[in-house]
């Protein structure tokens, strides 16, 4: 993985953990919502998948907020 892929990776995965702790859901709740696996949102959380761009649309559309939002340090 390039060097501003991972960059942006860490960024998203944050951003996705900030959102959800915000709201107070746990991983399991956003899971849920998502219809994913628990396991899934921990993996991206702990930076160790990525999450495709349909995914990202899905986390936006959730908390109601624009696609780049989670591409914002």
């Amino acid at each position: 993985m390039e060097k501003y892929e991972l960059t942006y990776h860490n960024i998203i995965s944050d951003n996705i953990k900030k959102l959800r702790t915000k709201e107070k859901l746990s991983q399991e709740a956003l899971a849920e919502k998502l219809n994913c696996s628990r396991e899934f949102i921990s993996r991206v959380e702990n930076k160790k998948e990525r999450i495709s761009l349909n995914m990202m649309l899905k986390i936006a559309k959730l908390f109601n907020i624009n696609p780049s939002t989670l591409f914002k340090a």
